[in-house]
């Protein structure tokens, strides 16, 4: 038998033993990144989070819907309308705002009006979906709530949108658009859904992501020998410099500092619950990509897909595929003779 002061240095090392246990746990749920996570960096991820959880606990997700248009809210089509009345009818306690480019051009004046980089830089773009994916990202960093496209219809109430056991531990909620087998050359093609996006306001993610797309929307004219008034981008290149391939960029490299290990498609391929790292909610494929592009993922007729989109792709006319992967190889050859 073990005497007393025995058991009790016995009874404490297991305490502690355990305390640790509980700690790691914690933190492996904390970041979500599942078996290829490696070791993070606790000083510098502990500060991270710690300005993270700081900021989620100001206040709560605003309720506001945000949506661009080139167009007045009188002058939609009817099938723009119904899709946005879905909102309105399923979020009654919410504050629908549709941007018109007007309309989003004194919010930007008056919401960064100490900002000039970001007033200078919107005001010198001319192209509508270059304006229309930067002021997505203003406006959910200034004053937080959901923004979606036009052409995209809510499901499910935003009120729901969120886990119970997530909602005072998440900043931003993301969706996935694409993950298959589908990519060029036989790639994997991943992205996470820019078409809607919800977050509190200030987010750190957010205003990250914002600085990500100024510095595209610059290096691309710079490259082009452009003023950003004449950038004209190609479709896959509007995609990767203000779309969905520049916020699935910012979430990898973002989550890459924050967490110091390596963050990428490995983390989130075939994800069929919620993860939460660092303060950023994904959620699985149905859930904003509503099973577009998925091989895995099957129906989703199972009330899982929270909004519905119905790919208008309005501003595609307007933006040509552009040269293929040969043809700027080409290009550049006979440059250099």
């Amino acid at each position: 038998m073990l005497s007393h002061g025995v058991y009790s240095r016995y009874g404490q090392f297991a305490l502690g033993i355990f305390a640790l246990f509980l700690l790691l746990h914690h933190q492996r749920h904390q970041y979500g990144l599942g078996p290829k996570a490696g070791g993070f960096s606790s000083h510098g991820t502990r500060a991270a989070l710690d300005n993270i959880r700081k900021e989620i606990s100001l206040e709560d997700f605003p309720k506001r819907i945000w949506t661009t248009s080139p167009l007045s809210p009188m002058r939609i089509q009817e099938d723009a309308a119904d899709r946005v009345r879905t909102w309105m009818d399923l979020n009654p306690e919410h504050r629908y705002e549709m941007l018109t480019d007007g309309g989003a051009e004194s919010y930007v004046k008056n919401s960064f009006a100490d900002n000039s980089r970001i007033v200078e830089t919107y005001m010198a773009l001319d192209d509508f979906i270059l304006r229309a994916d930067l002021i997505r990202y203003l406006a959910l960093w200034k004053d937080g709530g959901v923004y979606s496209d036009l052409d995209v219809g809510c499901n499910v109430p935003i009120d729901l949108w969120i886990p119970a056991s997530f909602k005072n531990d998440t900043s931003v909620v993301v969706g996935i658009e694409a993950d298959n087998d589908f990519g060029k050359g036989g790639n994997k093609l991943f992205g996470f859904v820019n078409w809607t996006l919800m977050s509190r306001r200030n987010q750190s993610f957010v205003r990250y992501l914002v600085e990500h797309v100024i510095r595209n929307l610059h290096q691309a004219a710079l490259e082009r020998h452009e003023a950003l008034t004449d950038l004209k981008l190609y479709r896959q290149e509007v995609l990767d410099v203000t779309g969905p391939g520049a916020l699935t960029r910012s979430i990898f490299q973002y989550l890459s500092e924050i967490t110091k290990t390596t963050v990428d498609m490995q983390n989130f391929t075939k994800m069929e619950r919620p993860r939460l790292i660092a303060g950023i909610l994904f959620l699985p494929i149905n859930a904003f990509g509503g099973g577009h592009q998925v091989q895995w993922s099957g129906a989703n007729e199972d009330g899982s897909a929270l909004v519905h989109h119905y790919f208008a792709g309005s501003w595609k006319g307007s933006h040509p595929e552009g040269p293929t992967e040969e043809e700027k190889k080409k290009e550049k050859k006979e440059e250099k003779n």
